[in-house]
């Protein structure tokens, strides 16, 4: 049993959240990789993983000819002799495995192998991580500021890092390092270099998520949020219906609603004078 190899395989997937399974035919494609630079052909070569206790083989099917004189490629054939101390059994014509030690490997054919090794952890690495926040797009979540890229500003999710650009950013606000913001998932890609996410803090949906992880009767559906609109003065307001306004039971309420949603009256009003449209609206002091 490969312990070494085993203890490491569970940390990666604990750590990286690889899967195991991707992690064997990594290993498999460098060992494959290694035998192809060292012997210059992998075509008659196998590798075989024993999933529980770790342990490999790397062996080469050749066929047995009759003597060394009729070897035309040591990588495909080998003599009866050489054969028969591999099995005993061993006939000309047919087709023998002869076990290849890892450590025949050179340094470069090493080197190559620890790189399949290494970029196909990165990759699948890439893809755990993009698929995490692909199922967060769309939705609200906490970053910490890291800093300012020209007038953008880049934001630590945990394990993937966001870009806020500056026509999605809310006029007047600044952040400093370290500091914790909420922020919406407009879009998530996947690039080469890993995933780009794209945050707003001015998306229409972000204070309609707020609003639904911070009250209850929003996100059981009690409460629906119909619109909404920002102004100069009383920033984000929310005009919705529940259900005991639908029904009939609150019809001032009601009624208030959404005449004040719907009203674009521009009248001059004195101070705290009622529009006499009855849209509700009162001139506020300055």
């Amino acid at each position: 049993m490969n312990k070494e190899l085993m203890e490491a395989l569970d940390v990666l997937e604990k750590e990286k959240e690889i899967s195991k399974e991707t992690l064997f035919e990594a290993i498999e494609n460098s060992l494959m990789t290694a035998c192809k630079n060292h012997f210059g052909k992998a075509d008659n070569i196998h590798v075989e993983i024993n999933r529980e206790t770790c342990d490999f083989l790397v062996y080469a099917e050749k066929e047995v000819v009759p003597t060394k004189d009729d070897v035309e490629d040591d990588c495909l054939q080998i003599a009866l002799e050489d054969a028969q101390e591999i099995s005993k059994k061993a006939q000309v014509g047919d087709m023998i495995h002869v076990e290849i030690k890892s450590k025949e490997f050179g340094r470069i054919a090493t080197q190559n192998a620890k790189n399949v090794i290494l970029q196909k952890i990165r990759e699948e690495e890439r893809s755990v991580i993009y698929n995490q926040y692909y199922e967060k797009e769309k939705d609200v979540v906490t970053g910490v500021v890291q800093r300012y890229v020209g007038k953008n500003i880049s934001i630590n999710l945990g394990k993937a890092d966001a870009m806020l650009t500056e026509n999605e950013q809310v006029k007047g606000e600044v952040f400093k390092p370290t500091e914790r913001i909420k922020v919406y998932i407009v879009e998530v890609k996947n690039t080469p270099k890993g995933p780009r996410i794209n945050v707003s803090r001015t998306h229409p949906e972000l204070v309609k998520r707020l609003f639904e992880s911070e009250v209850t009767e929003i996100k059981d559906g009690t409460v629906e949020i119909k619109n909404r609109q920002r102004q100069l003065i009383i920033g984000n307001d929310y005009f919705s219906f529940s259900e005991h306004c639908q029904r009939g039971r609150q019809p001032y309420q009601d009624r208030c609603v959404e005449q004040q949603s719907q009203c674009r009256c521009s009248r001059r009003l004195r101070r705290y004078e009622r529009c006499p449209c009855q849209c509700y609206r009162r001139r506020t002091a300055r």
